[in-house]
């Protein structure tokens, strides 16, 4: 399991917040994309400042969120999370962390830094 690079800030939603669009991918033993079923817990905290800003559990062996999560172009599940505290800046850097316990007993773990690129609360609708 890997925090793809294809994470990013994502388009303003209606609410006037970017979210953090979290990617994972799962890799065969050939390196190919693969579909998961277990538990994912998603954390995101920033990387100056301790302590998780937010943390989101999904569950991978519900079919409804398989659907909803698995982008079958990139090859990886899209976790659009949306943080509403002050202070996430474009140059904010935040510190992505994913726990992955499968059914069998397997945790997997990864994590990576993501440069905001963007104001994550939109300055004007149209933005």
């Amino acid at each position: 399991m890997d925090v793809s690079t294809l994470s990013r800030v994502g388009r303003v939603g209606e609410d006037g917040l970017r979210p953090v669009e979290v990617r994972l991918q799962f890799l065969d033993v050939d390196g190919d994309p693969t579909k998961a079923t277990g538990m994912v817990e998603v954390s995101i905290e920033r990387a100056t400042q301790r302590g998780a800003v937010e943390v989101r559990e999904f569950d991978l062996a519900d079919p409804t969120v398989q659907r909803r999560h698995f982008e079958s172009v990139t090859g990886c599940y899209m976790f659009p999370i949306r943080i509403e505290q002050a202070g996430m800046v474009e140059g904010r850097a935040l510190d992505i962390d994913a726990v992955y316990r499968g059914g069998d007993g397997v945790e997997l773990r990864a994590g990576s830094r993501l440069v905001l690129g963007r104001d994550l609360r939109a300055s004007s609708p149209e933005e």
